[in-house]
């Protein structure tokens, strides 16, 4: 039988009891009961025995995911703020495209109020059906990151099915909502501008380029001013994840603004420079084709600061995982039953034959239990640690000696998300639910743990079997006496050669599977960043296409004046090349900016643990070469066509 991508064998309970030796315990019952056998029965059922309701561990199950689903979510909202910037460039490339008519249509009496509805009018249909068709290839799309998503949910969260994709009508129509008001929203703009402008300055292309070169200072203190409320929402306004993220969208939208100023303030740079030929037309051109080629920068910047920003967060959490697991798994080998199957223990026969290995220096046993906390499940690990393992673990407290006192007296030790969610410090009581009723527990301190958002306590093994009892254990963790892993990893497997129900696993195994969990972990989000780049590299190509489409004639009399066909497609390639370093050198700021707020707030709030904010030079520097190539690739169709067009035809046009 198959349920949720996890496979089992369905048989009665004596042939379970007999199969597993265990004939006194039973894991749940399901109950079909009324308000008054509710009653009853809640009344009658021992302490340690909880009546939850269906439709409540439904939505724990569900809830235990959501700060996965809201960083997606994020993620993909970025890949749509990227598309904005897209349509408004399209919009904008078809409104010069037809300034002459839209200045007849001002001349013929069309008011600015009629042309400003045309022109979103227009926008809607292009947004129905571009909604359409991502409805289309984004179901497609889905479906094939099912796979991704659902394995990374299963292996944190609960068991996935990856054939589970299901599309229902409310999905499609909030995405044919988020395509049609994002077109509209894209296009006001520019139906603005065409609704405002005098006929005859809407017939003049040289009037549309001196006022948006007018207009980017503007952009740029607007961009400015923008900065600092993104920063107090991401940092201080409370509301959780949805206020940093809102944050962070203000932050690139600020700086998104401040992009077009970049192309000017490169012009001027390299015009000191001593450039001649086409390189020098090259730089002369940033700054007469602004109004097409800022459009194109900011959404690159924003794809590139996106990069930016997720790849310092991811390397700061595999720094701070990897570091954390390498101290953690300070153990030469750890034992467990059945592959560390859910409920499997170890016999209390080999726990005692394990204390008699001869090279064996120390051994830490652990016994783990779920328990229900505020609607979450939280891992509870009752330990013996020897003195190996205390050294291992990270204490976010500097009177380390006096924690470790505490918890050896039976108090807990808490881990960072946990803490962080009930608010729990230094010297506080939780209580828990044992199997003789709740008790209040003091916490002794906070420890540093990564493998779970939803928490995990620790607590003395001996001081646990007096609220707990049993005897049972999950893992053991044995230190050699010779340091040697894999030479006290034989010695262990010839000391239970006849176990064959045992897994010895070294710790370096461990290390590298746990690594490899976070890689797949973070696979879809590479994918959403890979999007964002290609939406940014269309934007990119369709500026330099409207741009090879504006200048043809010009590209045709510079041909006829002895301009070679590379030379034209050399100065289209050096224009898209100062795009990509405009847009990757503003990402650099914008990017560290989202990092910040990515490693230091978001991860905070939605997983509940800090990070250290580490900036590798790698990043920085694909940065700029992800722009530069970008914008080259961009570049190749529009310079092939420019350069191969017909100069005589295009001469005799008008």
């Amino acid at each position: 039988v198959q349920a949720a991508g996890n496979h089992f064998v369905l048989v009665d309970i004596a042939t379970a009891q007999a199969i597993s030796g265990d004939s006194t315990h039973i894991s749940y019952l399901d109950l079909i009961l009324d308000a008054e056998d509710r009653a009853w029965i809640e009344n009658r059922i021992p302490a340690g025995v909880e009546l939850v309701d269906i439709s409540e561990q439904v939505d724990g199950m569900v809830n235990l995911s959501a700060a996965f689903e809201l960083n997606l979510t994020a993620m993909s909202l970025l890949a749509l703020l990227v598309g904005l910037f897209l349509i408004f460039n399209a919009m904008s490339f078809s409104i010069v495209q037809r300034r002459g008519l839209f200045g007849r249509l001002r001349v013929l009496g069309v008011s600015r109020v009629q042309l400003y509805r045309l022109v979103l009018a227009e926008a809607a249909l292009l947004g129905i059906a571009g909604s359409l068709l991502g409805v289309i290839v984004g179901s497609w799309l889905g479906q094939a990151l099912t796979g991704i998503v659902a394995a990374t949910v299963s292996e944190l969260y609960y068991q996935a099915s990856a054939d589970a994709m299901r599309i229902d009508m409310p999905t499609l129509a909030r995405a044919m909502l988020l395509g049609i008001g994002g077109a509209l929203l894209a296009s006001w703009i520019p139906a603005a501008q065409a609704a405002r402008s005098i006929p005859l300055t809407t017939l003049s292309r040289a009037a549309y380029e001196h006022s948006s070169r007018r207009n980017v200072p503007l952009l740029a203190a607007a961009g400015a001013v923008l900065l600092l409320p993104g920063m107090l929402i991401a940092l201080y306004l409370p509301g959780g994840t949805v206020s940093a993220f809102g944050g962070l969208f203000v932050i690139l939208l600020g700086c998104a603004l401040i992009t077009p100023l970049g192309l000017p303030l490169l012009q001027k740079f390299l015009s000191w420079l001593p450039l001649s030929g086409v390189w020098h037309m090259a730089v002369r051109d940033l700054d007469r084709h602004l109004s097409r080629l800022a459009t194109a920068a900011a959404a690159l910047m924003v794809a590139l600061s996106a990069t930016v920003g997720v790849g310092i967060m991811v390397e700061s959490m595999r720094s701070s995982v990897s570091d954390w697991l390498q101290q953690l798994l300070n153990a030469e080998v750890y034992v467990a039953a059945e592959g560390y199957q859910q409920g499997a223990v170890l016999d209390a026969q080999l726990v005692h034959a394990a204390q008699k290995i001869p090279t064996l220096r120390g051994m830490s046993r652990y016994r783990n239990r779920t328990l229900e906390l505020e609607g979450r499940p939280v891992r509870l690990v009752a330990t013996a640690l020897s003195a190996d393992s205390k050294a291992g673990y990270q204490l976010l407290e500097e009177d380390s000696a006096s924690v470790w006192r505490g918890f050896d007296s039976g108090e807990l030790l808490v881990s960072e998300p946990l803490a962080n969610r009930m608010g729990l410090r230094r010297g506080d009581t939780l209580t828990l639910p044992t199997t003789s009723g709740e008790h209040a527990f003091t916490v002794a301190g906070t420890l540093r743990d990564f493998s779970s958002e939803h928490g995990r306590l620790y607590i003395d093994l001996e001081h646990s079997q007096r609220h707990w009892p049993d005897a049972q254990l999950n893992t053991l963790a044995l230190f050699s006496s010779h340091g040697d892993s894999w030479k006290f990893m034989h010695e262990v497997r010839q000391y239970f050669a006849l176990r064959d129900d045992l897994v010895f696993t070294p710790a370096a195994d461990i290390y590298n599977e746990s690594m490899d969990v976070f890689a797949r972990t973070f696979r879809i989000t590479e994918v959403l960043r890979i999007l964002s780049i290609g939406v940014a590299l269309i934007g990119i190509f369709s500026a330099l296409m409207a741009v090879q489409l504006e200048r043809r004639k010009e590209f045709a009399v510079l041909r006829a004046l002895g301009l070679t066909r590379g030379q034209v497609g050399l100065l289209i390639v050096l224009e898209s090349l100062s795009l990509g370093l405009v847009a990757a050198l503003i990402a650099l700021p914008a990017g560290l900016a989202m990092a910040w707020v990515l490693t230091d707030v978001v991860q905070l709030r939605a997983f509940g643990w800090s990070l250290p904010f580490t900036v590798s030079a790698p990043v920085l520097w694909q940065t700029l070469i992800l722009g530069l190539g970008a914008a080259l690739l961009a570049s190749i169709y529009p310079a092939w066509r420019a350069s191969h067009s017909n100069p005589a035809g295009q001469l005799r046009e008008d």
